[in-house]
């Protein structure tokens, strides 16, 4: 499995985008749920890729924040696995794309997330350094 840490940007309802911000005053790891459109991918193709935490929550309409994606089929998915830091991904939810993340790292991960792994990730989204 992998964990990817994005840049996340989420686009206000002017430009196409949500029409209500990302979760309340906690956020539930992989609780929402958008899907991700890959390269080589001809949109509106696209594939599943939870969120595993936010830098900050909730997530406003406009926000720019880091993100961390556990993609759910990624050794079913091509594409995924070929992901470079600085590649950025439409976010989809349904047909339309609601943000833009752009590629910071990839790291192998095993399911379930261990718990040391998901505290150095959420660290990360709120500041940290990138996890190792």
């Amino acid at each position: 499995m992998l964990a990817i840490g994005v840049d996340l940007t989420v686009l206000t309802r002017a430009e196409g985008g949500r029409r209500n911000p990302i979760g309340g005053d906690g956020y539930t790891p992989c609780g929402y749920r958008p899907n991700w459109g890959l390269p080589g991918m001809t949109p509106p193709a696209q594939t599943g890729g939870p969120v595993q935490c936010f830098g900050h929550h909730p997530v406003l309409l406009g926000d720019t924040l880091r993100a961390v994606l556990i993609p759910m089929f990624p050794d079913e998915v091509p594409g995924w696995h070929d992901l470079r830091g600085g590649e950025v991904l439409p976010m989809y939810e349904g047909s339309r794309v609601c943000g833009r993340a752009t590629v910071l790292w990839i790291r192998a991960v095993t399911l379930p997330l261990p718990e040391p792994d998901a505290a150095r990730f959420a660290e990360w989204a709120r500041g940290g350094p990138e996890p190792t």
